[in-house]
C-alpha cells in the first residue's frame, strides 16, 4: 500500500507526560504529528529521520508500544517504546513530530534519534481510533 503524510490531531499539548494529556485540547498547526495513542493495533507509520528510514507497526497505541526495524539500531527489528517527541526542554509523551527528535526506550537502553523529517501512516483508515 501507499504511505500518505497526515496530521493526526495536528498540534501539540504543550506539557504533560502522560499518553493523551492535551488530546482535548488540541488546535490546527503548520507542523505534522502523529498521537500514537490514537492508532490502533496494526497501524504501520514510516519516519523518516535525518539519517535512518524507521518503519513502525502499532502493537498498543495507548502504551505506545510499536515493533521497528531500520537503521544500523534495528535491523531485525525490535518491540519499543515510544517515549515521545524530544527537545532540549520536554519530551512529548506519545507524540512524533517533524522538526523534534524521537525518543525510545529499548531492551539496551534509551535511543534518541536524529530530527524527524516526515512522519506517514498506511492509507488504511481503520488504523485510526474513532470516538
Amino acid at each position: 500500500m501507499r504511505s500518505k503524510e497526515h496530521t493526526i490531531l495536528g498540534a501539540l499539548p504543550t506539557t504533560g507526560s502522560r499518553p493523551g494529556d492535551g488530546l482535548d485540547r488540541v488546535e490546527a498547526a503548520p507542523t505534522r504529528s502523529v498521537a500514537l495513542p490514537l492508532l490502533s493495533a496494526g497501524t504501520m507509520i514510516t519516519l523518516h529521520t535525518r539519517n535512518t528510514c524507521y518503519h513502525m507497526q502499532v502493537i498498543d497505541g495507548a502504551a505506545r508500544r510499536v515493533l521497528i526495524t531500520g537503521g544500523s539500531l534495528f535491523p531485525e527489528g525490535a518491540e519499543v517504546e515510544v517515549v515521545g517527541a524530544a527537545d532540549e526542554e520536554n519530551v512529548r509523551a506519545g507524540w512524533m513530530v517533524e522538526g523534534l527528535q524521537l525518543e525510545l526506550s529499548t531492551a539496551h537502553g534509551p535511543v534518541l534519534t536524529s530530527m524527524v523529517m516526515s512522519v506517514c501512516l498506511d492509507d488504511d483508515p481503520t488504523g485510526l481510533q474513532h470516538a
